[in-house]
Formats: C-alpha cells, structure tokens, sequence
C-alpha cells in the first residue's frame, strides 16, 4: 500500500473510535494513513486507555493532510477551554506506573528464579 514511502506522525487522539473517524477522512480525500496504537489498545484492556493512539501519513501527504484536518481559528473566550499541552505527558507518565505496578512483582520473580539458578 505504502510502498517505500517514509511514514510521518500527523496527530494524536483520544481514541481508536477518533482515529477511525480520522483516517476516514484522509482516506476519502485521496490520503493514505495507518493508525499506530489501536491494537495495542485492545490488547491491553484496561490499560488500553493509556496507549496512545497516533495517525500516521506518508511524509508527502503531511501538509495537505494537516490542514485538512485543523479546524478553524476560534477566540478562546475562556483559558479553561484550551487544551492541556501535559495532558500527553502525563498519560504516558500514568501508563508506565501502571505497567510498573502490575510488570513489577512478576519481573522481580523472573530475576530471582534465574538468580537461584546461577547460584
């Protein structure tokens, strides 16, 4: 499908509904996409949430890509409306702990039962 086209990230959402909804889009406009991320997602089940799901299009369908999908300019009559730029950050910063909580006894475990074998 891609060829040897180089793939480029174009945006992150919130779910793998929106991402469908987003590539959908693109498609009908003539624009390849992959979403990376969805089937993580379901792998996942109830961490799956915290898997982020990114649009990816090849590197020369980026720009007509980007602006058809940036809506258009709106005054922000309130700050509380915008968006929080950390909110990213701190899903990811929630998704390793989790994994860290749950991986953690299992991969101490792991260590040990190989540690009494050396030994």
């Amino acid at each position: 499908m891609f060829g040897v086209m180089s793939l480029v990230p174009l945006t992150t959402c919130g779910s793998a509904e929106e991402a469908a909804a987003l590539r959908s889009l693109l498609e009908a406009h003539g624009i390849p996409c992959v979403v990376q991320g969805e089937h993580h997602r379901a792998l996942l089940g109830m961490l799956g949430p915290y898997v982020e799901v990114r649009l990816l299009v090849p590197a020369v369908h980026r720009p007509s890509a980007a602006k058809l999908l940036t809506p258009p300019l709106q005054a922000a009559d309130d700050p509380e409306d915008a968006p929080d730029p950390s909110g990213a950050r701190r899903r990811r910063i929630l998704a390793w702990a989790a994994l860290g909580l749950l991986a953690g006894p299992s991969l101490v475990a792991v260590v040990l039962n190989l540690l009494r074998r050396w030994t």
